[in-house]
């Protein structure tokens, strides 16, 4: 993605805080239109080492030219930044983030399809109290049941980065490995639901959101 589709959007974004109404829009009390710092290539070059892939190149580009994170759809973006335990994305200056994704969990493989499959056997295979001698049999049973049933849970969530928190408990993915990188996936799983693809791109995803937000406050 070249330079020509970030050009100005900082600005832009920067000024929607300045608006008397700007706190009207949805999620802007959790990010208050603010925007931190650019990335450099360096830093760029380390968070993709931890990652063990390049970055999706609409959101690298983004990272480098519009800010690491802040103002952005629904409650604002994770950014990403490096700790003791290596890179991860946090909810830095958010007043509601989404959770902390860290750069070797977003470098794994993205299956969250084929591991819904797993799921959906795993719940005919829920152990039924009858079906044991024991009530000690059967709750060690349920136990490691409930204990595959989290491990798959989770592992659906892999390769992809918690980008922005939505509310509710839903929140927007963006796909780092695989077929589907540099996508936006939304985790609907508090609906029961699942991990669905929106259709959109990072760019696409950003733009759209900025671009409704400045009719919505007509600037």
């Amino acid at each position: 993605m070249n330079e020509v589709t970030w050009a100005g959007v900082r600005e832009r974004v920067l000024r929607l805080a300045e608006h008397p109404e700007s706190d009207t829009v949805f999620g802007a009390q959790g990010h208050g239109f603010r925007l931190g710092p650019v990335m450099s290539e360096e830093q760029l070059q380390a968070l993709e080492a931890d990652l063990g892939v390049g970055l999706p190149a609409q959101y690298r580009s983004f990272l480098l030219q519009v800010g690491a994170g802040g103002a952005g759809p629904d409650y604002g973006l994770m950014t990403p930044s490096l700790g003791d335990g290596g890179w991860q994305w946090r909810g830095i200056g958010l007043v509601f983030s989404a959770q902390p994704t860290t750069a070797e969990f977003a470098g794994r493989p993205f299956v969250p399809e084929a591991l819904q499959g797993e799921l959906n056997a795993l719940d005919d295979q829920e152990p039924e109290e009858d079906a044991f001698a024991t009530a000690e049999e059967f709750h060690h049973a349920q136990a490691a049941w409930n204990a595959r049933y989290e491990e798959l849970y989770d592992a659906q969530e892999a390769g992809a980065v918690f980008l922005s928190e939505q509310g509710c408990g839903y929140t927007s993915l963006l796909v780092m490995t695989g077929p589907h990188q540099g996508a936006v996936w939304e985790d609907l799983r508090p609906m029961d639901r699942g991990i669905e693809p929106t259709g959109h791109d990072f760019a696409h995803w950003y733009r759209s959101w900025l671009e409704r937000t400045e009719q919505r406050l007509g600037t």
